[in-house]
């Protein structure tokens, strides 16, 4: 089979779906995959269309292509997802990085745009519910800083620290196994007066749906992505108002200066800046919007 062959042939398979109900971007899916399948980029197979799949690729692509039509995310057949134009590997223990999140890093970033080398030696991110561990990762490459990341799952922080391996930013992330930003506080409480750093900037993209966004959502979301990776409660919230009790509980044995950066549902903003305001009354929260022009990130000094 050709490639141009193999294009049509999973274009339909994908377009017909296992129960009849197919994909709305067949022909997209069918390039990723092949390309995947190849290990090349989607612009060499248009360059390539008589050229003839060898037995193992044709064997690899029919089998991601099976998996698809069954409705699994191309994220999870392929085993990666591009984030921050860097490459990320994903399965099905972690959730898939969206691009609303790259606002969330970029407005970590900007803390240190005016900041002096001195000061930078200062600052210290912390990740929590790090996942795939996009967010640590990305933060400790383009800052050079040093990130903590926690997460209550093993098997995330097992992809999470292969990411940063393979990004070569191991030595920079320190990933910890625990309930929310308990890790982070149990490091600062053992430092006390002798911890180098003066501002922590704690970011987290937390479940923040609820059971029904989740039930209505599409059946790649629905059906693949762990749902402790989602759901988090009655108004999608319970995980944020749990991290911001532990952080004013704990507020004494942290830097002087804390700065949280929390991914939010757009149906959010009112209620998080209320949950923030309530345990940090001097706050002043401010909402940053997605590409799409969606509040998705909302930034406050505690």
């Amino acid at each position: 089979m050709m490639v141009m062959e193999a294009l049509k042939w999973a274009n339909e398979t994908l377009r017909r779906g296992v129960d009849g109900s197919g994909l709305d971007s067949p022909m997209l899916d069918a390039e990723v995959l092949l390309a995947a399948s190849l290990d090349v980029n989607k612009a060499w197979l248009f360059t390539h269309l008589d050229r003839e799949l060898k037995a193992h690729e044709n064997d690899r692509f029919r089998a991601f292509v099976k998996r698809r039509s069954t409705g699994e995310p191309v994220a999870y057949v392929i085993g990666y997802r591009e984030f921050y134009n860097r490459r990320f590997a994903v399965n099905r223990h972690v959730l898939i990085p969206r691009p609303a999140t790259e606002v969330l890093v970029d407005a970590a970033l900007s803390f240190l745009s005016d900041s002096t080398t001195q000061r930078l030696s200062d600052s210290l991110f912390a990740d929590i519910g790090t996942g795939s561990g996009t967010i640590a990762v990305t933060l400790a490459a383009e800052s050079k800083l040093h990130v903590l990341a926690t997460d209550m799952s093993k098997e995330a922080l097992a992809v999470a620290k292969s990411n940063a391996i393979e990004h070569r930013v191991d030595e920079l992330v320190d990933f910890r196994h625990g309930n929310l930003v308990e890790p982070v506080i149990k490091i600062f409480a053992s430092l006390g007066k002798q911890s180098p750093y003066r501002h922590l900037i704690v970011c987290a993209n937390l479940p923040y749906l609820t059971q029904h966004q989740v039930d209505a959502a599409q059946r790649e979301v629905r059906d693949f992505e762990p749902r402790e990776a989602l759901v988090a409660g009655q108004d999608g919230l319970d995980d944020y108002w749990n991290l911001i009790r532990l952080l004013k509980k704990n507020r004494a044995v942290l830097p002087e200066r804390v700065t949280i950066l929390l991914e939010i549902d757009p149906s959010q903003n009112a209620r998080i800046v209320e949950l923030i305001k309530h345990d940090f009354p001097r706050a002043e929260p401010t909402i940053t919007k997605d590409l799409e022009g969606l509040d998705r990130v909302v930034t406050a000094e505690i």
